[in-house]
């Protein structure tokens, strides 16, 4: 009897230790990951913002500035978020409200970066047809459009979430049947699985544009050899559709995980029996969302490893900024 006693004993000691030790890592993963993508892409989102309000000023530029203020404002949303959990601040309806806009402005994000990808496919593709028809209006008009109708698309999640007791934001009951069933694939297929399938499209696509751009350009320069077959404008455009089609590339990969987690939660196909099964559950959710959350954290450093030209006008930026110190310490 004894023995069974200590044997149990020791059983239910191993796994309380298990148990703890894996707590701890997930806790630490927690609070650690968002500081280093705060730390990353605060400063680098400012850099894109400063470098591409410097260029001349375009729709590819005007996009991909909107892009890096739509991540910033993610990630400081996300900081904010994190931290409200992190130090169990009590909930109340405005904190649960702002969660749904700290998803609306995530999912803005993204769907921003497709509108670049889409912009620079028909920069490409009919130069001249894209001069006249996608104007910087008409780019303004459609971010806009996109900002409204994606409004529209949470406004009723808005609407009804809310807070119970201290710790918990919920839907009310009445949405609740909806959330299960309907409001889980909608948010999932426009948040994640779209914007990730036009990612996986749209760069296909400037790619295949850029290979027949080219060969135009070589045909071009076979015919009259004494003129130049590219021009600046002609460079700083396939730069930026350079950068614009690393930076999918990596959205696509680092998206990938979600997706998969995404398709195959609802359905409950993975064992939760044991801590290892549920520690490992936990912790591949919270990288995955980790890795999608990195998108808005490395657009700098993935156009200025891809673009000569940004690193050029960055650099001629920081010169700038240095100069215009020691002048200042001079005086």
């Amino acid at each position: 009897m004894n023995n069974t006693n200590d044997t149990d004993y020791e059983f239910y000691e191993n796994y309380v230790k298990t148990y703890e030790k894996y707590v701890t890592i997930y806790y630490v993963f927690y609070k650690v990951y968002i500081w280093v993508l705060v730390g990353v892409g605060v400063p680098g989102n400012v850099a894109c913002i400063l470098v591409t309000t410097s260029m001349t000023l375009t729709t590819a530029t005007l996009y991909m500035s909107l892009l890096a203020v739509a991540d910033l404002l993610a990630l400081v949303l996300r900081l904010i978020s994190h931290q409200i959990g992190v130090y169990k601040v009590p909930l109340n309806t405005f904190v649960c409200k702002m969660d749904v806009f700290v998803q609306l402005v995530s999912n803005y994000a993204n769907w921003t970066l497709v509108l670049v990808c889409c912009e620079r496919f028909l920069s490409i593709r009919f130069p001249l047809k894209k001069k006249i028809y996608f104007t910087k209006k008409r780019a303004i008009l459609i971010a806009v459009l996109l900002g409204m109708i994606l409004c529209l698309c949470y406004l009723y999640a808005f609407i009804q979430r809310d807070h119970r007791e201290k710790r918990y934001c919920v839907y009310s009951q009445s949405f609740y049947d909806v959330v299960e069933t309907y409001w889980y694939w909608i948010t999932a297929f426009i948040y994640i699985f779209l914007p990730f399938i036009l990612l996986l499209i749209f760069p296909c696509l400037i790619i295949a544009s850029l290979r027949r751009q080219r060969k135009a350009r070589e045909a071009m320069v076979r015919t009259t050899p004494d003129k130049s077959g590219e021009t600046t404008q002609t460079r700083v455009e396939v730069a930026i559709s350079v950068m614009v089609v690393w930076d999918a590339i990596v959205v696509f990969v680092t998206y990938a995980p979600i997706c998969i987690l995404e398709i195959y939660k609802p359905f409950d196909i993975v064992n939760l029996d044991t801590v290892r099964s549920t520690f490992s559950m936990a912790m591949s959710r919270h990288i995955a969302i980790a890795l999608s959350e990195a998108n808005y954290a490395v657009d700098f450093v993935i156009y200025f490893s891809a673009s000569k030209k940004f690193r050029s006008r960055f650099k001629k930026l920081i010169r700038k900024c240095l100069t215009y110190r020691c002048r200042r310490d001079q005086e």
